[in-house]
């Protein structure tokens, strides 16, 4: 049952979603029992149609092997827990253990002669033969309910649900029920009468039935109109069926039923006017009464259609190959990019075969793959091979102490001195012989310095055996290169057992001006292998904010003269403000100017501040995130900017001879001008979703979505739910944070609401498509969208919702690099090739709640539906 659920948990969401659709008027009793062995029940019992969902996504199936299970009980508690005229669905993958209880199914009987509801049996598997009296009762209680036995497999549960979506679609008391017979194999004949005015007959078999023939009251044979056609069973309807007796013929391969109801049209307009009816609606005349149905690929009460994405579920199209796309009112089946359509499927195309169908550089080399191809520069040139440029490192364009670097465009002369990564680890000293980590440095690449207590240079002798706590210890052959050297080209070795170098790399050395080396390492030829340094190097360097100073006949280590003070109330941090926090940095020489002890820095309100200590700069930084209501944090709004202000407080600890403890307050104050992003951070509990972007290569960036009062979009709301009036405009913001969006735009590439969170909502109304906005909506207004890092957009969002009380909005967004094509839409019906990043990420907000809603009671003029759906499902378990 397991299986069953994972299908039967989105083909409910897809039911539940278009009866909504159809009827939106008018409130409805969703009913779940559950039932197994030994026990039946709890009942659920809920009006929201979102609660409900909760309850069916919340079951689930353990153990097993417990068949049959108390599916009678379980009935007879959804009977008793429904009103009248309920719709009532058992899903079972089980025969019934209690067939035998006639006292009980007696009374299930009477409930259903009393409630007149519907039992629907969908069951997924067996404990025996469909000709077991556990099994027969199922089509006992379906023919005395009107109802419907569906004996199918896991594969085919959406086509049930096909059915019983027309089943729904129609109003409880739009139909009476004037024919039930259930019959054995071979040709079988009954007769009915019809002695109302309907509008049509809906006639529903169950078995394998070969042929179906209907006679009218002068016995002339009537067309049937085919709705659903399965091998367990079909629906047919008749219009305009005149009074008198019929005659129905059935020939059938094994047991099977009929039932015929008289239909009665019910969302009507006046008497042969058919301009109430929705543009996309069909008008029906039914002896001088006109119904309004939505057409084929639209969904409503025909009164109200809108566009079904048939893409969002399997069922509702038939694409067996490509990707299905979704138009207005139908789909299409596009091959996609790579491929085009041919015979019924989908075949590679060879881009590199023709110059107008790849966008390599004029002299790259062209490679064809599967579905896409692949571009290379030719030797000498930089690029990704459809751009394209000679590299100029190539070509000696830096001096002997740079090391050029190449990107797309340009080239930029590094030198290393400054540009490097610090390793800080004691153990690469060669005095280390106990520490043994079985350290590896195969995957350092780049440019390192190495300082602290192990050492800063490599020894330039041969290392012992297990030496600075690896196997290979990595030593420098020869010496070290002076600055005038600039950058060389050393042999490193490592020592292990058959000698002081049993394998050995290169690597590059340039010495720099503040008295260190620098190392461009590639690795090590192989694990477990690390590069070891002197520890009789170790105190040679001074730190990062300090330099070597003679002072009173001794050399040392002091604050460069910018950084020097005299007293604690010298002392000015950095400050930086970013995009979501406030930093100060502080420089240690400072502290030890001072006698201060530099790594016994306490903050006395911790909690609300972040430390950050960097040994390789020699600083501290205290970090106050821009929050909102955090840790005292102050906002002042003064129109135009938004002006945080925090104070942190240090405990300062002296080294010296007398003992003294010194506090330094610390305000930071940052003032960031107004926009979407910063309204955001100051607003106490925005409305506001978001996601991460990745871009290979290019950083991670975070894209937000948050809904605004007005046309400034430094007003955002805030609480858990938007409250509007039916003609107030929404304005809703997007934009992205992080990495640099400087290379980037954002597109806003398919926005649109719908009734519930479910992104995949029957219901959907397109904002945006396609990048473009609905021209049919003219409340709709896209003010900014593919220009910048955000995009603005307004509507008057309950324009088009109807009788809908709740409303989300969607928005699939993407990254665009305007330098290798168009960002900008062209919607002007041609389309245009876009450079965005393939990759769409969805974002939503809500809800958004109509301020004057439906009432309870159905508006005049509505729909009822049936009373109450009632769905029994059950758990299996293990019994011991």
């Amino acid at each position: 049952m397991s299986d069953d659920f994972i299908e039967l948990k989105t083909v409910n969401s897809w039911l539940l979603d278009r009866v909504t659709a159809r009827f939106p008027c008018g409130v409805r009793q969703y009913t779940m029992v559950e039932f197994n062995d030994p026990a039946y029940g709890p009942v659920r019992i809920t009006k929201s149609k979102q609660q409900f969902a909760d309850f069916f996504n919340s079951l689930g199936a353990s153990g097993g092997g417990d068949c049959p299970e108390l599916a009678m009980h379980g009935l007879q508690l959804a009977l008793e827990s429904s009103p009248p005229n309920s719709f009532i669905l058992v899903l079972t993958d089980a025969s019934a253990l209690d067939y035998w209880d006639l006292s009980l199914i007696n009374h299930i009987y009477s409930l259903i002669k009393i409630t007149k509801s519907q039992v629907f049996f969908l069951i997924t598997g067996l404990c025996g033969s469909i000709y077991d009296a556990d099994f027969l009762v199922y089509r006992d209680i379906a023919a005395a309910s009107f109802g419907h036995v569906f004996q199918v497999s896991l594969s085919d549960l959406n086509k049930v649900f096909n059915y019983l979506d027309f089943t729904l679609s129609r109003p409880s008391n739009s139909s009476v029920r004037l024919f039930s017979g259930d019959y054995n194999a071979g040709y079988n004949s009954a007769n009915f009468a019809v002695a109302d005015n309907f509008t049509a007959l809906i006639i529903t078999t169950d078995g394998v039935i070969y042929s179906i023939q209907v006679l009218g009251p002068d016995s002339t044979e009537l067309p049937l109109k085919q709705i659903v056609l399965e091998v367990w069973g079909s629906m047919y309807l008749l219009k305009d069926p005149g009074q008198g007796m019929w005659t129905i013929y059935i020939y059938a391969g094994g047991q099977n039923s009929v039932r015929v109801e008289g239909f009665t049209a019910m969302n009507i307009s006046s008497a042969g006017n058919c301009s109430k009816c929705h543009p996309n609606a069909t008008c029906e005349d039914y002896v001088g009464y006109v119904e309004c149905n939505c057409k084929e690929g639209f969904i409503g009460d025909g009164f109200t259609c809108s566009d079904i994405d048939e893409c969002a579920y399997s069922w509702s199209n038939n694409c067996s190959y490509g990707i299905c796309r979704n138009t207005f009112g139908s789909f299409t089946c596009d091959c996609p990019s790579g491929f085009t359509s041919s015979a019924g499927t989908c075949i590679d195309i060879d881009e590199c075969a023709r110059p107008d169908l790849n966008r390599c550089y004029s002299q790259s080399l062209c490679i064809n793959t599967y579905g896409n191809y692949s571009c290379y520069c030719p030797s000498g040139y930089y690029g990704d091979g459809f751009h394209c440029e000679i590299n100029e490192c190539l070509y000696g364009f830096c001096d002997p102490g740079s090391e050029c670097i190449k990107s797309l465009g340009s080239y930029t002369c590094s030198d290393p001195c400054s540009n490097h990564t610090v390793l800080n680890e004691p153990w690469r000293s060669t005095s280390n012989m106990y520490d043994y980590r079985y350290n590896c440095d195969s995957t350092k690449n780049g440019w390192y310095r190495f300082i602290g207590s192990g050492g800063i240079r490599l020894p330039e002798s041969c290392s012992q055996l297990y030496a600075c706590g690896t196997e290979g210890s990595m030593w420098l052959m020869g010496t070290h290169p002076i600055v005038s050297d600039g950058i060389v080209t050393r042999t490193v070795c490592a020592s292990w057992y058959w000698g002081c170098c049993t394998w050995s790399t290169t690597v590059q050395i340039k010495a720099c001006p503040a008295g260190y080396h620098v190392y461009r390492l590639n690795g090590t030829p192989g694990c477990y292998s690390s590069y070891c340094t002197d520890p009789s190097t170790a105190n040679e360097t001074c730190a990062a904010d300090e330099e070597l100073k003679l002072i009173d006949g001794s050399y040392g280590c002091y604050c460069k003269d910018k950084y020097e003070v005299a007293d604690v109330a010298d002392i000015h941090p950095n400050l930086t403000c970013d995009v979501y926090d406030m930093k100060a940095a502080f420089h240690k020489c400072q502290l030890k100017s001072l006698n201060l002890n530099a790594n016994t820095v306490a903050l006395k309100n911790s909690s609300c501040f972040e430390f950050y200590d960097d040994p390789s700069i020699n600083t501290f930084t205290i970090r106050a995130l821009l929050q909102a209501g955090r840790c005292g944090l102050r906002i002042t709004n003064n129109g135009t900017h938004a002006i945080y202000e925090n104070t942190a407080y240090l405990a300062l600890e002296s080294t010296g001879l007398i003992t003294r403890e010194d506090e330094l307050a610390v305000t930071m104050s940052c003032a960031y001008p107004l926009d979407m992003m910063v309204s955001l951070n100051i607003a106490v509990n925005p409305i506001f979703s978001s996601t991460n972007i990745s871009v290979g290569g290019t950083g991670q960036f975070t894209a937000y979505m948050a809904l605004y009062k007005d046309g400034s979009f430094v007003t955002p709301y805030e609480g858990s739910e938007v409250v509007l009036s039916a003609k107030s405009m929404l304005y809703v913001g997007v934009f992205v944070q992080g990495g640099d969006t400087s290379q980037y735009v954002l597109v806003m590439k398919n926005c649109y609401a719908t009734p519930t969170s479910n992104s995949d909502d029957g219901v959907k109304y397109y904002i945006i498509k396609d990048s473009c906005p609905n021209k049919q909506d003219t409340t709709i207004s896209v003010l900014e969208n593919a220009v910048s890092r955000q995009g603005r957009l307004s509507l008057q969002v309950f324009k088009f919702v109807g009788n809908f009380n709740f409303v989300y909005i969607h928005c699939a967004v993407s990254l665009c690099d305007p330098t290798t094509g168009s960002c900008s839409p062209s919607c002007s019906g041609i389309a245009s090739r876009s450079a965005s990043v393939d990759q769409s990420y969805q974002l939503k907000v809500g809800p958004i709640v109509r301020e004057d809603k439906v009432s309870d009671t159905p508006a005049s003029g509505c729909i009822g539906i049936h009373a109450s759906f009632t769905f029994i499902s059950f758990f299996l378990f293990l019994m011991t």
